[in-house]
């Protein structure tokens, strides 16, 4: 039994020491971050709110600046930041995972967040954490100076699970995210480590900023299983939204890919100016990551159908520009939309509770890990009694995305992380 632990966990005492100051770290970074988007967000905001038509003129000259210093300059700060973390752990190459993965990328990450968000970039923040966590873990191996292959990369994954953890206070979602996605190829003897350290930076995440979920506590809300096929044309409606969200991505991203500068800013300017409209329109509504959106749709205020409309546009426009943000909280803005338009038609289901289902169901088909999909959403709201409901929703969700598109957002866009960085 000793030899089997043996092989499995690190053996010196530095690399514990590592793994603890890296969880303290992490802590504090992302709460440090998260501070920061909050503020560059509402910034934003409330300045659009006064006067809607700045946006044709802030949003778009910020994804110029973003777009082009982060494709010259800090290319793998790009996108969310989860197809670097899978495209490190799928790669044999050091020198590829010091490019993704580093205290420089985790650095970048948090002033391009911040000033996407100052111009009005409808961006999360969970992807960011994740690429940022696994950037610092990572980052300790200049220390540590891994060998084996187990380890390091049972490393990357405990820094993208400790990023979820600390953005969201979702314990379970950061550990199964890490499982579904992030070292879906580690051998399974590794989640061991991968859980043990997950619990630390929650216990940590705790003891630093308190128990708050993310989005309200909904745990007296229950459903009468009774009702829980009710359910099916909702997960339905939402998998062939998400799957056609997801294809139609990847899709225009290889459109509109380029290495001709004067293209690059053109295409920045478009994309930006696309934006800036629905800004406007939405009198900054759709700009940021859309936690404040759902918290409002949740307390039964509704946003209408144009607002799921242009957030749905607006994220996808954002997304293929490539500048750094997530795409979790967006999509489950979006999810949220749509439960917010079909809840009317549930007459015996809290509106809540269709929400969160929906929320879910979108969520999941969209990133196609409907595990996580499910535990985030439900740590989130406080509603974990809702799991079985969840998962339902969830898996039929991402059953039907599976048919638009086979292969899932992120292990599509880590694959082409991984042919650019071999150019």
């Amino acid at each position: 039994m000793r030899r089997y632990l043996s092989h499995q966990f690190p053996n010196e005492l530095k690399t514990y020491i590592s793994l603890i100051l890296a969880s303290v770290l992490t802590v504090i970074a992302i709460d440090f971050f998260l501070l920061s988007s909050d503020y560059a967000q509402h910034a934003f905001k409330h300045l659009i709110g006064k006067n809607p038509a700045l946006s044709f003129a802030i949003t778009p000259i910020t994804f110029i600046l973003i777009v082009y210093t982060a494709k010259y300059f800090c290319h793998y700060i790009q996108g969310s930041g989860i197809p670097q973390l899978i495209a490190a752990n799928d790669s044999r190459n050091k020198t590829i995972r010091e490019k993704l993965l580093s205290f420089r990328v985790a650095v970048g990450k948090i002033v391009f967040i911040f000033v996407g968000m100052l111009g009005g970039a409808p961006i999360g923040i969970e992807g960011p954490s994740i690429h940022i966590g696994g950037s610092i873990f990572y980052g300790f191996n200049r220390f540590l100076k891994l060998k084996r292959k187990l380890l390091i990369h049972s490393l990357i994954a405990i820094g993208g699970s400790a990023g979820l953890i600390v953005a969201f206070n979702a314990p379970l979602a950061g550990f199964l995210f890490a499982y579904e996605e992030i070292g879906r190829k580690l051998k399974k003897q590794a989640l061991v480590l991968i859980a043990i350290v997950s619990a630390l930076v929650y216990v940590l995440t705790l003891l630093y900023r308190g128990n708050t979920p993310y989005l309200g506590d909904f745990s007296a809300h229950s459903l009468n299983l009774e009702l829980i096929w009710q359910l099916i044309p909702l997960a339905v409606l939402a998998g062939v939204v998400g799957g056609l969200f997801s294809k139609s991505i990847l899709y225009l991203i290889a459109k509109f890919i380029s290495h001709n500068k004067a293209r690059v800013i053109t295409i920045a300017l478009f994309l930006g100016l696309i934006i800036g409209l629905f800004n406007y329109l939405s009198a900054g509504k759709i700009a940021g990551s859309g936690r404040d959106e759902v918290i409002l749709m949740l307390a039964g205020n509704q946003l209408g159908l144009e607002f799921v409309f242009m957030k749905y546009f607006a994220t996808l426009t954002s997304l293929v520009s490539t500048i750094p943000g997530g795409l979790f909280m967006p999509s489950i803005s979006i999810g949220a939309g749509i439960g917010a338009e079909i809840a009317p038609y549930y007459s015996n289901i809290d509106a809540q509770v269709i929400l969160m289902m929906s929320m879910i169901a979108y969520l999941s088909a969209v990133i196609r890990a409907p595990l996580t999909a499910t535990f985030v959403i439900l740590e989130m709201s406080a509603a974990i009694n809702l799991l079985i409901p969840g998962l339902l929703v969830a898996f039929i969700a991402n059953w039907i995305s599976k048919q638009i598109f086979t292969q899932p957002i992120y292990e599509a866009l880590a694959e082409n992380y991984l042919k650019l960085t071999k150019n």
